[in-house]
């Protein structure tokens, strides 16, 4: 078993070789020739994500169950079960919204009503975004604005009507409006298709809810193949189309740096390290940010666009209000993947003077076949024991959840491995477990 599935990793792994040797050829190939035509020849900018969606980048990113006092992550591998509850809400009918401000308690209540489905999101999004993601275009009949923000959608199935919740963790404010049209009997299919239920409880932690895994859960380990573009593809897509002679180059240290035009309010810098694939793309412009936290949204996802690597995958993740930074990451089965870079997969700030646009220029390509195991997670709460028994402070962990760590395997840099395991927000900053008790370490050590 084990030996198939090495000839087969090693099959798709030459093939996928021979596939980035050509096109890396024909990249640079046009490159050169592009450069020796006239300057007013246009280059064609890449148009890979040309019918990428924003309303497919601001899906919810997981859904949870909850019956009988149990409440399930749930994952389908077969069929995408978000995409399906989106198909299922665009054929309701949502009445006016009532606002409700809830206390700890009472909030902790409404998310444990039973006989519910959540479509959860990482962070804030707003109602604005909400119907550009259902295709939501009604007028609001009250109770709501567009730029109202909420991280849960929540659909209570256990009375004669079902109702829509609008809940935001961080401020525990609800919008509740009732759902006509809506079919039950979709949800009890989903629920029942789904391959994965990952058990899991909410619970408070520095007043905010958190998903708590219970123990004995498990989820399966991935290997990917990634694609790496060369550089002369991001010069194309985000210096001068019209002339490539006005572009300059450095080299510094690892990294290149390409600038163009020198009137700071035209000017493009683009720095691509050699070693570890992150980009940073700055662009000087007259143009103010946007007021609203939806055209916030709406112009880094342009950005995102711009960057022109492949977008499959990847979901909104956060969003700094007081920076003005929306932070967008790859998702693999349903959880989020980390140390891809390290500031997330794509991070766009808006700027009084422009924008700046952080990411990778690695991304995930084909699943190769991984070993057929899977791994047990140990349960939330002995996690955040293990943290107090090595003197971190709980009052200092924003944030525990599971996702999967971005690893290239030592004998082949073309396949990342995706391993399973916690990731903690502690003081402002996501590390692994592991990392973070290794950081601790450190700085025991050299005290």
């Amino acid at each position: 078993m084990r030996f198939n599935n090495f000839l087969m990793r090693l099959g798709l792994i030459l093939a996928i070789g021979i596939s980035l040797l050509l096109s890396w050829k024909i990249w640079t190939n046009n490159s050169h020739y592009e450069r020796q035509t006239d300057s007013q020849t246009t280059q064609k900018t890449p148009t890979r994500n040309a019918d990428h969606q924003l309303a497919d980048t601001f899906l919810p990113t997981q859904v949870l169950w909850r019956q009988s006092d149990q409440s399930e992550l749930l994952y389908n591998s077969k069929e995408n079960i978000v995409t399906q509850l989106k198909k299922t809400l665009k054929k309701t009918q949502i009445a006016a919204f009532k606002k409700v401000k809830l206390n700890e308690t009472r909030y902790g209540q409404q998310l444990k009503t039973d006989k519910t489905v959540t479509l959860l999101y990482p962070d804030d999004v707003t109602y604005g975004i909400l119907k550009e993601v259902f295709s939501y275009q009604g007028k609001n009949r009250g109770g709501i604005k567009n730029n109202a923000t909420f991280n849960r959608i929540q659909i209570t199935l256990g009375s004669k009507t079902a109702d829509l919740w609008l809940l935001n963790d961080r401020t525990k404010v609800g919008y509740q409006g009732e759902l006509t049209g809506f079919s039950k009997q979709k949800i009890k299919e989903l629920v029942n298709a789904s391959d994965v239920h990952l058990k899991v409880e909410e619970q408070f932690l520095n007043h905010k809810p958190l998903m708590y895994v219970a123990a004995n859960q498990q989820l399966a380990p991935y290997s990917y193949l990634v694609n790496q573009q060369p550089e002369n593809y991001y010069i194309s897509s985000l210096l001068n189309q019209q002339n490539t002679d006005s572009i300059n180059t450095k080299e510094q240290g690892d990294s290149a740096i390409y600038t163009d035009g020198t009137d700071s309010e035209q000017y493009k810098r683009l720095t691509i390290d050699h070693k570890t694939g992150e980009i940073s793309f700055i662009k000087y412009e007259d143009v103010a940010v946007p007021k609203t936290t939806t055209k916030q949204f709406e112009t880094s996802f342009d950005a995102l666009l711009k960057t022109g690597n492949s977008l499959a995958g990847m979901r909104y993740y956060s969003h700094d209000e007081k920076t003005d930074t929306t932070t967008f990451r790859t998702y693999v089965e349903g959880f989020p993947v980390f140390y891809q870079t390290n500031f997330g997969s794509v991070k766009v700030q808006l700027l009084p003077t422009g924008q700046r646009v952080d990411f990778s220029n690695y991304s995930l390509q084909v699943p190769v076949p991984a070993e057929d195991h899977q791994v047990t997670l140990d349960s939330t709460e002995s996690v955040l024991n293990q943290l107090t028994q090595n003197g971190f402070l709980l009052e200092d962990v924003d944030n525990i959840q599971v996702g999967y760590e971005w690893t290239k395997e030592s004998d082949n840099d073309q396949v990342i491995d995706l391993n399973p395991t916690y990731f903690i927000q502690y003081q402002g900053t996501w590390r692994s477990l592991s990392a973070l008790l290794a950081l601790k370490t450190e700085l025991t050590e050299g005290s």
